[in-house]
C-alpha cells in the first residue's frame, strides 16, 4: 500500500486483500485533543465566559421554571378529574 492505493498483483491478491481488511488500522493523531492553530492567544481562565454562563444558568432555571408549572397543572387536572369522577364506593366509612 502506497499513499492510500493498494498495489495487488497476482495469486496472492485475494490474500493480500484479506489481509488489509483484517489488519489494524494505525493510530490515529490525537487531533481532537489538541489546540486549533486558529486560536490566537492561550486561553484566560481568570476571565469566564460571562455571557455563557448567564445563559447556562438561566436556560436552565427557565427549564425547572417550566419543568414544576407543568407539574402543578397536571397535579391540578388529576384533581378535578378525580372530584369529577366522584366517590362511588358505598362500603367505605
Amino acid at each position: 500500500m502506497r499513499g492510500g492505493v493498494v498495489i495487488v498483483a497476482g495469486e496472492q491478491a485475494k490474500s493480500t486483500a484479506f489481509e488489509l481488511l483484517a489488519a489494524p488500522f494505525p493510530p490515529r493523531p490525537l487531533s481532537a485533543f489538541t489546540r486549533s492553530a486558529f486560536v490566537v492567544g492561550k486561553q484566560n481562565n481568570a476571565q469566564p465566559n460571562w455571557l455563557g454562563v448567564g445563559l447556562a444558568f438561566s436556560t436552565s432555571a427557565a427549564l425547572w421554571a417550566l419543568l414544576v408549572k407543568q407539574h402543578n397543572d397536571d397535579v391540578m387536572e388529576y384533581e378535578r378529574r378525580k372530584q369529577v369522577r366522584g366517590h362511588k364506593c358505598t362500603g367505605c366509612s
